[in-house]
């Protein structure tokens, strides 16, 4: 359990190490992921509201900032290639090459530029209503959001890393992420967005589920491209 929980740690933030897992490890690590996303939500809102606090805009700037850092960019990385091969309107392997292309096309830099800012706007508004809690439950959202994703395309996994991830997706897990979302929302916001929230990210991951089913596979970057839709969905449905 400690080599998923520190696997995890370490793939999906700079707070662990990030050598020496084994691929075993890897798919332990998926039943943490919602742990991780708490871990990374308390580590970027809290500094940013004891700095901060009086001024929502710079919190919410600051919190992207530290996300970014901490993630090493890697889920935004994967939401513009997926933005890029979805704009291309490609399809078979020509789809996923775009994807690995190192490049930033148009399609990609418009869909950084919507995440960020979406981001940035959403933080900013949670933040002025006092409920910075709530911005630490996106994070969970959104890594809750990305094992369901995982669990219904575990048959449609490319080679590489992705692969070992969509393995530890098993119904059970799956379950387990949803209770450890539910129960870490209830202690940070209302109800009622707990619900809406995971609504939201479930509808997110419905849609990727359904490009990746459309293109015939799923690899990393739907996974980083899920993390951070989820995230935006969730904070919109706690704002509705």
């Amino acid at each position: 359990m400690l080599r998923g929980f520190l696997a995890a740690l370490g793939f999906l933030t700079r707070f662990g190490p990030s050598a020496g897992a084994r691929e075993a490890d890897f798919t332990a690590s998926v039943a943490w992921f919602p742990v991780v996303g708490l871990v990374l939500g308390l580590a970027a809102v809290v500094p940013a509201q004891v700095v901060f606090g009086g001024s929502p805009w710079v919190c919410a700037w600051l919190v992207v900032v530290l996300d970014l850092w901490a993630t090493r960019g890697l889920h935004a990385d994967g939401l513009a290639d997926v933005a890029d091969a979805w704009g291309s309107m490609a399809r078979g392997e020509r789809f996923f090459e775009i994807m690995k292309d190192s490049r930033v096309g148009a399609f990609g830099v418009m869909g950084l530029w919507v995440a960020l800012a979406g981001k940035l706007v959403l933080f900013a508004a949670l933040f002025e209503a006092g409920r910075g809690l709530a911005v630490v439950f996106s994070f969970v959202a959104g890594r809750a959001c990305v094992v369901w994703l995982m669990g219904m395309t575990r048959s449609l996994g490319r080679p590489g890393l992705g692969r070992l991830f969509l393995a530890g997706a098993r119904p059970g897990v799956m379950v387990w992420t949803l209770g450890v979302a539910v129960a870490a929302g209830v202690f940070l916001v209302p109800v009622r967005g707990v619900g809406l929230s995971l609504v939201c990210g479930a509808a997110v991951a419905a849609m990727l589920a359904g490009l990746a089913r459309d293109r015939g596979a799923v690899n990393g970057d739907f996974l980083g491209a899920c993390i951070v839709m989820g995230e935006l969905a969730a904070c919109l449905g706690m704002i509705a």
